[in-house]
């Protein structure tokens, strides 16, 4: 009886897997990419396979968005609510460390991380790029 019922779960579990293969690919944790947690992320190779994974995963009700790497440059997936569309352009704008600015393709984008931000009690303000045709936060209240 033991032997049918766990031959019935590994048939049961066989069709599942038969189910779900379109959905499977294979991930890679990264050396360099972390959470906030400070645990490795998922790394993709194409834009694909992360669009494929975060459609699995979204499935489980928290909706998720591929996006391409700046720092590895391989693909991860976040929680959509926390993608920002940045513009692919680039501009030479650093912050006082001297680290690149974020530039946001539209005002709507950095009104969104604003508010995000805000949720978590840090005040940002919005400002033009002032060599390009995006957007910038700053902490600064005089900019």
């Amino acid at each position: 009886m033991i032997y049918r019922a766990f031959r019935n779960n590994l048939e049961t579990r066989e069709v599942i897997m038969k189910l779900n293969i379109s959905n499977f690919c294979i991930t890679h944790k990264s050396s360099t990419c972390f959470s906030k947690k400070g645990e490795p992320l998922s790394e993709y190779s194409t834009h694909e396979e992360a669009d494929r994974s975060a459609a699995y995963v979204s499935e489980t009700g928290t909706r998720m968005v591929a996006y391409h790497c700046s720092i590895c440059g391989k693909y991860h997936i976040k929680p959509a609510e926390y993608y920002f569309n940045k513009s692919e352009h680039g501009c030479s704008c650093t912050d006082h460390t001297g680290k690149s600015k974020c530039l946001y393709a539209d005002r709507a984008e950095a009104e969104r991380m604003v508010l995000l931000r805000g949720k978590s009690g840090i005040k940002l303000y919005i400002y033009k790029c002032p060599s390009t045709n995006g957007y910038h936060l700053t902490s600064s209240s005089g900019y």
